[in-house]
């Protein structure tokens, strides 16, 4: 695999997951008002001002760089199949594996409202699954799977 093809998925899959996380963040508030306020509780929640909003920025970024070259190594050895329906499957398991037992951890051990872990919830599945789909297109289209 190129150099090429490699740049181009993970500027996919974290193009993608910024996108999500800029919608959610700015969608958020417009449905379920009741959130934004809970984040002023600076007994619990970082301010938004200095490093936290530089870093919720760039994490769609490194971890679309993870995302897309885990999804490539296992393409290679064809553990992961062609296409948009193999890219949604790797994103769900993505989810699933990696981020729903995370928020099981934070809803069990912190006293962060369900609505607020429901919102993360739903936003991390929108990103992966989204992500992993839009790789599969990606990673097929800039001849990923030229081997098969």
């Amino acid at each position: 695999m190129g150099i090429g093809r490699l740049v181009t998925c993970v500027l996919a899959a974290g193009v993608t997951q910024f996108l999500v996380g800029t919608l959610f963040h700015f969608g958020v508030p417009l449905v379920a008002t009741s959130i934004p306020p809970q984040f002023a509780n600076s007994n619990l929640f970082r301010p938004w001002e200095g490093w936290t909003s530089t870093y919720m920025v760039v994490h769609p970024f490194w971890f679309g760089a993870a995302f897309a070259t885990v999804y490539l190594f296992l393409r290679s050895r064809q553990l992961v199949d062609r296409g948009w329906r193999h890219g949604l499957a790797y994103g769900a398991g993505v989810f699933v594996v990696g981020s729903l037992p995370v928020f099981l951890l934070v809803l069990a051990s912190f006293q962060v409202s369900p609505e607020i872990i429901a919102a993360w919830v739903l936003q991390n599945a929108c990103q992966y699954l989204l992500a992993g789909v839009v790789l599969g297109v990606v990673a097929k289209s800039a001849g990923q799977d030229s081997a098969s």
